[in-house]
């Protein structure tokens, strides 16, 4: 499996539909796989939504977004057929026939939009995001241009139907390249609206030979006159691990955030029968600094079995705190405070051999908070670690909250701060031990707490 399509709350149950090869854990023909939940951490999975079929979408089915129309829903997704050896992208759409969203129909008039603008590259052109703007309907697609650089594309309709196109709304070459925006392509674009900011969610790939997942960028500001007017630039999430999210507003008011974990598909010799995962919930929320914030959402607690507290501790150099870890999914709470300590570090560790797992550090002098993972996991090529800076008002003392489940880490930090890892394929009965250590000088080990989780299957 791979990105998540399209998120939204029906009566009550948040439907999600996802990127899904039935058939093997690699990538392939892709279909909508289709799940719902109504507490964010217990799944039912439901009938495939959306299969390849002749004509428009014969090679595939792939990512784009659903929207609801008095009661009516439609998915909008990206249909890919071959012309020759080429890909050809266009826009297509299915409409739920029963409450339930369990059956689907596609739109006798597909391809909507059989293909892009004569600047964009046409294999460039896919992940439609359809959302009510006043008395229309707008939507971006992700693209990239003829000349090399990714774009979100605006389209408007009355009436779900009929598209009109009307122009890119922010493109890569308007950013220095060294903010992280720089991409031969923008995939996923997502627009949330929170207190009164729009932010435009893209997923940015890499320039190496052939497309590959890097990392995503939010742009907080205005749209405002058919273009994206940007008042702040950020990478949402530290990842290493974290791609092609989407987005929806709860009946609560708050925004719900699900990602993918990318992945290669098992090795010869693995027993891993699936690739790709989607991350725990997050909440989007503005900080008080004006940035974007991401925190695991409170559902997640649910999860927690009895607490096992520990006492505060001093660390020094050459003394590390360690304990074992229960085995299964497990979350850890720790909050430390260098005193005069040049980093703190806290380490997962294989038990029996001291190998480390991951770790996190942080260098209070420069503010900068590390993961890094053993080994060279996810998709071929990506990085084992990935940093970000911690703003000032943060204080001194570093929050950090890990959940541990199989091989995913999840790791929060001060409550607005969220990192993604897949670590390396390990026993499921190999224990691990948490090792807390200080670096050049003492830390104040103010807190920690160890909760073993009951993880739903599913």
């Amino acid at each position: 499996m791979n990105d998540p399509n399209g998120l939204r709350s029906v009566g009550g149950v948040l439907h999600v539909t996802y990127q899904y090869n039935p058939y093997e854990p690699r990538w392939g023909r892709m279909h909508w796989g289709h799940a719902m939940t109504q507490d964010l951490v217990s799944w039912t999975h439901l009938p495939v939504a959306v299969s390849p079929g002749p004509g428009a979408d014969e090679f595939g089915c792939w990512s784009g977004s659903l929207v609801d129309d008095a009661g009516v829903v439609s998915l909008f997704y990206t249909g890919v057929r071959l012309d020759g050896t080429d890909r050809r992208q266009s826009i297509c759409r299915a409409v739920s026939v029963d409450d339930a969203l369990l059956a689907w129909r596609k739109d006798e008039g597909n391809p909507l939009v059989a293909g892009p603008p004569p600047d964009i590259d046409p294999d460039l052109f896919r992940d439609p995001f359809v959302w009510r703007d006043g008395e229309r309907w707008a939507m971006l697609v992700g693209a990239g241009t003829a000349d090399g650089h990714g774009t979100v594309l605006l389209y408007r309709s009355p009436d779900l139907r009929a598209w009109s196109y009307v122009g890119r709304i922010l493109t890569a070459e308007q950013f220095d390249p060294a903010l992280g925006a720089d991409a031969p392509m923008w995939e996923c674009p997502q627009l949330l609206r929170l207190d009164g900011v729009d932010v435009l969610i893209v997923s940015v790939v890499d320039r190496a030979p052939g497309i590959r997942p890097s990392h995503v960028m939010a742009f907080a500001g205005r749209l405002a006159d058919d273009r994206f007017e940007v008042a702040d630039v950020q990478q949402l999430g530290m990842g290493p691990d974290f791609y092609a999210p989407a987005a929806t507003m709860l009946p609560d008011g708050r925004w719900l955030l699900l990602g993918w974990i990318p992945e290669d598909p098992p090795g010869e010799g693995s027993s891993r029968t699936w690739a790709g995962s989607l991350t725990l919930p997050r909440i989007v929320s503005i900080g008080g600094d004006g940035r974007l914030s991401l925190a695991l959402a409170n559902e997640v607690l649910r999860c927690r079995q009895t607490r096992r507290p520990h006492r505060p501790a001093d660390l020094v150099d050459a003394d590390p705190w360690r304990r074992r870890l229960p085995d299964g999914p497990v979350e850890l709470g720790v909050a430390i405070e260098p005193v005069d300590a040049e980093e703190v570090v806290v380490e997962l560790r294989d038990a029996e051999h001291g190998d480390p797992i991951v770790r996190a550090g942080y260098r209070p002098a420069d503010r900068v908070l590390s993961l890094a993972r053993a080994g060279i996991v996810g998709v071929a090529g990506r990085s084992s670690m990935t940093a970000t800076t911690l703003p000032e008002g943060d204080g001194r003392t570093v929050r950090l909250r890990l959940i541990l489940d199989g091989s995913i880490l999840e790791m929060e930090t001060n409550g607005h701060i969220m990192a993604t890892a897949r670590l390396p394929e390990r026993p499921s009965d190999e224990p691990l031990n948490v090792v807390i250590a200080s670096h050049g000088g003492r830390a104040r080990l103010r807190q920690v707490e160890i909760w073993p989780l009951d993880v739903p299957a599913g």
